[in-house]
């Protein structure tokens, strides 16, 4: 999606975006209580509150001074006809960052909308092996969503603990021994476009080498020259062992790890990555935020909703085809409201008709468990009228959304 121009960044380079925070949680706690309804959530209910955002001529000393100071793994690059991001794993192979301009560094990824569903975003990363993607609206940049705000999502799925983390670990895993070189790491990293690399002793899990320790470590943003801007210095080399800058306490779980438990270790000790080890403490897989979206990807696997438009002639001027796609879109949306749709139907009937104009009759159904939602339309123009009833149907499935648990509607008090 192009965007109108370069947005603009506050003082370090980043800036608020339109999300509540607070509302983030109570709505992600509210509308995650199965795996369905969290697929079908907006993607804007699950993004955090800041945002960074760069242009392709910030130096990449500036970016990694506000990644680190912000604890942060990527951020959205954006100039006038694309957006992407720039990871701390893309620094791996700069050499002067004060002197290097991201424009040769980072990744157009295209974005995704902030009113588009969770699941459509997951699919999104994976089919473009990214971890991150920009959120755009209206032409601007106005979030970011991430493997690992869907995972920290996916906290909020209980059924989760029925899935087995075991199905779903990446094996085999590249491992260093705790006396090999950081330069062998880095290396590693660069060849296999990896970030987290275990490290072994006698076969057993001790640690792990990340991006993260490799970049902070050995190119430092040494002193601001202005409010946000950061000189960055490399060493020539990258001298020493992985013992050294490795994290000493690596996230591992048992085979009998739920998806849920993982999830959630993942999120409350901040790590990036899990690995599932045998009771010697040796690695059987690992697991990062990829593997974990699994079984929410698997949703889409699920046929499709049934569409039924019935009482379309050969003769009205729009295709069949455009019609269903129309009753489609209003479906998807409606499934993040009503997760629980089983199928929609269109019944198009004429009343009357004078000369060579005739008025239809449309009458819209979405089908539930409990019931059926419905919506009516008519006019002289079937296409309009055609328009008119999707959104009446669009609204109507709205106002069903059922009351979250233990929340009763407020009724305003009459004086």
């Amino acid at each position: 999606m192009g965007l109108g121009g370069t947005p603009r960044r506050g003082a370090k380079g980043n800036r608020k975006s339109i999300y509540s925070p607070a509302a983030h949680i109570f709505l992600v706690f509210c509308l995650s209580a199965t795996l369905r309804e969290l697929a079908f959530t907006e993607i804007r209910e699950i993004v955090p509150d800041t945002l960074n955002v760069f242009s392709p001529d910030d130096t990449a000393s500036r970016v990694l001074g506000v990644l680190k100071e912000g604890g942060l793994y990527e951020a959205a690059v954006a100039m006038e006809d694309s957006v992407g991001i720039i990871t701390v794993r893309d620094m791996l192979d700069v050499d002067q960052p004060s002197q290097t301009k991201i424009e040769g560094i980072w990744r157009g990824t295209g974005s995704v909308s902030p009113d588009g569903a969770v699941l459509d975003a997951a699919e999104a990363l994976v089919r473009n092996n990214i971890r991150a993607t920009p959120i755009t609206e209206r032409g601007r940049v106005v979030g970011m969503v991430s493997q690992v705000d869907i995972v920290n999502a996916m906290c909020r799925v209980p059924e989760l603990s029925g899935y087995a983390a075991k199905e779903l670990i990446r094996s085999p895993v590249w491992s260093l021994d705790i006396d090999e070189r950081v330069s062998h790491a880095r290396r590693l990293m660069l060849e296999r476009g990896i970030s987290h690399i275990p490290i072994v002793e006698h076969g057993k899990l001790v640690g792990v080498v990340t991006a993260k320790d490799i970049v902070h470590t050995f190119i430092t943003p040494a002193s601001k020259t202005t409010t946000g801007e950061r000189v960055g210095r490399r060493t020539s080399r990258f001298p020493g062992r992985v013992m050294g800058i490795m994290d000493p306490h690596p996230l591992s779980v048992r085979q009998d790890a739920s998806v849920l438990e993982v999830a959630c270790s993942m999120r409350d000790q901040g790590k990036g990555v899990c690995f599932m080890v045998g009771e010697r403490g040796e690695i059987r897989g690992v697991l990062t935020p990829r593997e974990l979206m699994a079984p929410l990807l698997s949703l889409r696997a699920v046929k499709e909703l049934p569409v039924y438009i019935m009482g379309l002639s050969d003769e009205d001027f729009f295709e069949r085809g455009v019609a269903e796609e129309k009753v489609r879109r209003v479906a998807r949306r409606g499934m993040r409201f009503r997760p629980d749709i089983t199928e929609v139907s269109v019944n198009i009937k004429t009343s009357q008709t004078r000369g060579n104009r005739t008025r239809y009759e449309l009458t819209g159904r979405a089908l539930t468990p409990d019931g059926q939602i419905n919506a009516k339309a008519g006019g002289w123009d079937l296409l309009r009228a055609f328009d008119e009833l999707c959104d009446t149907l669009d609204k109507a499935i709205r106002r069903t959304k059922p009351e979250p648990p233990g929340r009763t509607r407020r009724r305003r008090s009459r004086r």
